[in-house]
């Protein structure tokens, strides 16, 4: 299979200029944004630096793969595009990031310049630490969420530091702020927007899609999902989705680097998987009955039996994995009565709504008639 790795390849020799801008270059962009700046002894905060400058300060650093903060595919992603024509010359800048345990919120961003008169910003999607994931529940009953908002303050600020036009766009998380920026950024800016690329990112409640700000934009968003897509099926959207092929099975193939690429785009699907369905069917009917104060119980409760383990990222709860469990078995153990009875009734609401879900795939399989 070929993939963004093979796309660089292919297509690294021509740049830009000779070959426009195209949903394959936003996905690169969008991983490029997980590449961990912020650890960089000298981040592209301010004034532009070239990928190719970039890449030659990273891949020496090895604290970065040490530390778990990027994958072995990144490293790998970073060296392709700093030795292509395509990438290797541009220029990013204008990193931003905030970790903020308190209010939970982990973002970063950052911005490439594809030529004098356009700039991608690029929003990170959820790393690897406790705090981003328990963001990701938050999204599920609270918006805006920080993150959200930062988000649209980042864009404001960067349409005053640039001329021309904008492209937004990001994986998982990433899609969803860049769609929420879009939405929100103010009409002035907004007008700038040339196109949001999301990438298998959740939706919106429905007082979102129907705000003036997301109707103004949708026309301009370009979201992508895999067949199996879990994360980018969460909560609804109005604009069209197009299904990608993805080599992998499952949750994994949430990772951009298992997309299948052919020429300068991935290979398009009619519609996800029923199995893809079921999940979001399950998902939803599960959200649907809860209160926003029930879930917000849920999530904090889960998030407490995580962080009791004292680890701050998911890499270390599984390199610790017996600490871990005896952490969260002890955490489950203080847990007073109305808490966890509130949990289990959480969790039997999620089982009855996939149970639910089950029935009627089988039932559009016809099963139940190939039974009788």
């Amino acid at each position: 299979m070929t993939d963004m790795l093979d796309y660089i390849s292919w297509r690294g020799d021509l740049p830009l200029s000779a070959d426009g801008f195209n949903e394959a270059d936003g996905a690169v962009l969008s991983r490029f944004a997980y590449i961990p700046f912020e650890y960089f002894p000298n981040p592209p905060a301010g004034g532009l630096v070239t990928v190719k400058d970039l890449a030659e300060q990273a891949l020496t650093d090895e604290s970065l793969v040490r530390d778990g903060r990027w994958k072995l595919r990144d490293r790998e992603l970073m060296a392709a595009m700093a030795g292509s024509r395509r990438f290797g010359e541009l220029e990013a800048g204008y990193c931003f990031s905030r970790f903020d345990e308190k209010v939970q919120t982990q973002f970063s961003a950052v911005t490439v310049k594809l030529s004098p008169e356009c700039h991608f910003a690029a929003f990170r999607g959820t790393d690897n630490t406790i705090v981003g994931w328990k963001e990701d529940l938050n999204m599920s009953y609270l918006c805006p969420i920080p993150g959200q908002e930062t988000a649209v303050e980042y864009t404001r600020r960067l349409a005053a530091l640039v001329p021309g036009r904008l492209i937004l766009g990001g994986h998982s998380k990433g899609g969803n702020l860049a769609v929420y920026a879009g939405a929100f950024c103010g009409g002035d800016v907004q007008s700038r927007v040339d196109a949001v690329y999301n990438y298998d990112g959740p939706g919106f409640f429905d007082d979102i899609l129907r705000d003036p700000g997301y109707r103004a934009v949708c026309g301009r968003i370009r979201t992508f999902v895999p067949q199996f897509s879990v994360v980018g099926m969460l909560l609804g959207r109005d604009e069209k989705s197009t299904v990608v092929h993805s080599a992998e099975n499952g949750l994994h193939q949430h990772d951009m680097y298992s997309w299948e690429v052919l020429g300068p785009g991935f290979v398009h699907l009619g519609t996800v998987t029923g199995g893809s369905k079921f999940v979001d069917s399950a998902l939803k009917g599960w959200i649907a009955q809860m209160t926003p104060e029930q879930f917000e119980l849920f999530a904090d409760t889960i998030y407490k039996v995580m962080a009791d383990t004292n680890a701050r990222t998911l890499h270390q709860m599984r390199e610790n994995l017996l600490d871990t469990i005896l952490s969260i078995a002890r955490s489950v153990g203080d847990m007073d009565e109305g808490t966890r009875r509130a949990v289990v009734e959480c969790v039997k609401l999620l089982v009855i709504n996939a149970s639910r879900g089950m029935k009627v795939e089988l039932k559009e399989r016809g099963f139940y008639e190939k039974q009788t």
